[in-house]
């Protein structure tokens, strides 16, 4: 499910070739109402992931309203909307499993990204409170926090000078979000930071000289 339907077609061609059999559905999941038609579109599934989203920064003031009220429907409060009516089906059944993902951004700051930061600790907060209601009725919730992920989300946002300034130390591969993801699963966690470089800095993330490193690394040149 997605606004671009070459990407989905691309995805389901390489999906099929596994074996899988593919349903595409092209919805704008900053909207309700296309959240209502990814709702109406995946019945009662066994699994749900909420993968949709955008990166956003921009100093304070800059940003077309609008565009931030997409944003954060597109990530935290969509994100409520899906799981309120996909989940219960789930818990009347006994199992499913929800992903969530999220970003490292739900638990340090982000200069001049306080905007998709908040989302993502939304979404976050949402994923662990409804982990605690609904697993003990047989449903697995993640949320997935990873820090940066080779996709082409950073290119789409203008934002395609982090691939060159950002270290290769700092970049995952999505598949080993894919991996991770499914250990946690399997572990019945309900919150995960990918990559172990980024476990073990994560306690000192909102440090200031943290952040310094950070902003220099991020800094268009």
């Amino acid at each position: 499910m997605g606004r671009d339907g070459d990407a989905l077609q691309r995805v389901a061609h390489r999906a099929e070739e596994r074996g899988a059999e593919i349903e595409i559905v092209i919805a704008d999941l900053s909207t309700p109402h296309g959240v209502d038609v990814a709702c109406a579109a995946a019945g009662n599934p066994d699994m749900v992931i909420a993968n949709a989203g955008v990166t956003h920064a921009a100093a304070i003031g800059t940003s077309d309203p609008d565009e931030l009220d997409r944003l954060a429907y597109l990530m935290s409060a969509g994100v409520v909307r899906m799981c309120e009516r996909l989940v219960p089906p789930m818990v009347a059944r006994g199992s499913g499993s929800v992903v969530i993902v999220s970003s490292i951004a739900a638990h340090t700051p982000m200069r001049k990204a306080a905007p998709y930061a908040a989302a993502k600790s939304h979404a976050t907060a949402y994923a662990r409170s409804l982990a605690l209601e609904v697993e003990p009725k047989g449903v697995r919730v993640l949320a997935m926090c990873p820090g940066y992920v080779r996709t082409d989300l950073h290119r789409r946002a203008g934002l395609d000078h982090l691939n060159r300034s950002v270290p290769g130390w700092m970049w995952l591969d999505p598949e080993d979000v894919v991996r991770a993801t499914a250990r946690a699963l399997r572990g019945r966690k309900h919150s995960v930071v990918p990559g172990f470089i980024y476990r073990l800095v994560l306690p000192f993330m909102s440090s200031r000289a943290a952040q310094g490193v950070w902003r220099r690394l991020t800094r268009r040149h």
